[in-house]
């Protein structure tokens, strides 16, 4: 794995990783923000690394659902270095015939064996998660790798 980072202007920075770019910035409080704060963007690999798993194991297990979303939410220290204190993920599924006890099976995987990102993460920061089928709260838990 490689990415890299070409500076622009004050603290927005072009990423490239495989040759795709995006923009990262640690904006100012008074300054427009040009992209996602490092951070940011740790949380959003967070989500995409578990929610691929939840997607292929919802599939696997043949679980019918309508939408998916996944949301990540951390806590970050006062004082330098500011770190996350806790994440919160929400995994939300909406069907009319979603099999709520599959749903939960696969996000418990996801986050105590399979995703690499929080295995990672969760070695620095504790990982929360919710499990919500069509609104409703079937399950919650905490991130747990061997």
């Amino acid at each position: 794995m490689r990415a890299k980072v070409h500076r622009i202007d004050g603290h927005h920075f072009k990423f490239e990783v495989r040759g795709m770019q995006g923009d990262l910035d640690v904006a100012m409080a008074d300054a427009k923000s040009l992209g996602p704060s490092p951070k940011e963007l740790v949380l959003a690999a967070l989500c995409g690394c578990t929610g691929t798993d939840v997607v292929d194991l919802m599939a696997k297990f043949q679980v019918q659902y309508e939408s998916f979303d996944l949301e990540a939410r951390a806590g970050i220290t006062d004082k330098h270095p500011k770190i996350f204190t806790q994440i919160d993920l929400t995994y939300s599924v909406k069907g009319p015939s979603v099999d709520a006890a599959q749903v939960a099976e696969a996000a418990k995987r996801s986050t105590h064996q399979y995703s690499g990102t929080a295995a990672m993460l969760s070695k620095a920061v504790p990982i929360f998660y919710t499990v919500q089928v069509n609104g409703e709260t079937i399950a919650t838990g905490q991130a747990q790798f061997a």
